[in-house]
């Protein structure tokens, strides 16, 4: 026969507790916070179903985005909030099912006949057993969202469209000046080379002006037609030996204008169009041999390094440089910082340069200082060795 005190410390729990009631309470008390913090939600509709699709709870943020209480909705198919795409939320639940989660983005009917565009993430809900019991959903409306992304969208097709028309007018206008402007260049060469001898010197030197400035007006044209052309073409990525297109590039402009050394040091091989970039080495080197031409020692410098991440190519000149003030318009198409009776131009190229520079992902920037030179610098992509 058991002593008292042996059976008494068999019937009490340890710590003086009853068996499962601490444990059911506290449960219970997780539950309960847990279904406080669901209802009070107001921006998210949280709803679950049952395995029919059919609603078994209703937060306040569903009441307030669909404009049904829970009253009305409890006990009816979820689907019928879709309107005519019925067969959307059956998809939906099937993919759960199978899945375990689903997620679309879709119009949703509101209780007033209106829709909004939902963001709906549908999550399968099992047993301790890993059986299925119904469904999760949990709803945003991104109506707003939508709306802003319509809008760009029908901003960008506009944009591309006034692009699109803009690049064939300045095509068209510019391929029919350059023959006019061909024919007043070579009859009035004509006229000055058949009757120098009849011609008095005035009307020589109006001539020689006419000339000069039909001249100046083709190869603006020609420029603008390069730059209109650039929007159209199709870049040809590869690898490229910069050192070799540089050397290239130098001899070029040597050819067709006064003879300057120009120093290439080590340049590494860079991704891009060859053709292009042979734009913009061509455009950089062409305007440092323009604006040394009135130095007894012209030098002129293509190098690489490394600014930050960033590799860099720059071309320097001891020329005649700017005042950095004027910086923001070296890039702007027919923007000259020098006068035209001291320097040839059309003010164009440095626009391409910078359109080609920003094709390729990278940017263009400069810095000089009047009298003592220039320096501009472009972003490369470097290629993998």
């Amino acid at each position: 026969m058991q002593s008292p005190e042996h059976s008494d410390q068999v019937s009490r729990p340890p710590s003086g507790r009853s068996i499962g009631s601490s444990h059911d309470n506290d449960a219970d008390q997780q539950v309960e916070r847990i279904r406080r913090l669901v209802e009070s939600v107001k921006d998210y509709a949280i709803i679950t179903l049952n395995l029919d699709g059919e609603v078994t709870t209703w937060n306040a943020g569903a009441e307030r985005i669909k404009g049904y209480a829970g009253a009305e909705i409890i006990g009816r198919p979820f689907a019928v909030l879709y309107g005519t795409e019925g067969e959307r939320c059956a998809r939906e639940l099937a993919t759960a099912a199978a899945d375990g989660r689903a997620e679309d983005e879709c119009w949703i009917v509101r209780k007033d006949g209106s829709r909004f565009w939902a963001n709906v993430v549908v999550t399968r809900i099992d047993d301790p057993n890993g059986a299925a019991t119904g469904f999760g959903i949990v709803l945003r409306d991104m109506t707003e969202r939508k709306l802003h992304e319509s809008e760009l969208q029908a901003k960008n097709i506009a944009l591309e469209a006034a692009v699109r028309e803009l690049d064939a007018f300045s095509y068209s206008v510019s391929h029919d000046l350059r023959a006019p402007l061909r024919a007043i260049a070579g009859f009035s060469r004509i006229l000055l080379e058949e009757n120098s001898a009849i011609v008095d010197p005035q009307s020589r030197q109006y001539l020689h002006l006419v000339r000069d400035n039909a001249m100046q007006m083709g190869q603006l044209v020609d420029d603008l037609l390069a730059f209109s052309r650039l929007n159209r073409t199709q870049m040809k990525r590869q690898r490229v030996k910069t050192a070799a297109l540089a050397e290239q590039v130098a001899l070029e402009q040597q050819l067709d204008g006064r003879k300057v050394e120009v120093a290439i040091g080590p340049l590494p091989d860079i991704v891009g169009d060859p053709g292009l970039l042979k734009l913009v080495l061509g455009n950089l080197i062409g305007n440092a041999i323009k604006f040394t031409q009135k130095r007894s020692n012209p030098q002129i410098e293509v190098g690489a390094r490394k600014i930050g991440g960033d590799q860099i190519i720059f071309v320097r000149d001891n020329g005649v440089g700017f005042d950095m003030r004027y910086a923001d318009k070296l890039f702007g198409v027919f923007q000259r910082l020098h006068r035209t009776e001291d320097f040839e131009g059309t003010g164009v190229g440095l626009a391409i340069v910078q359109r080609i520079v920003e094709r390729h992902g990278q940017h263009v920037w400069a810095e000089a200082e009047v009298g003592k030179g220039a320096t501009f610098y472009f972003t490369v992509e470097v290629a993998i060795p």
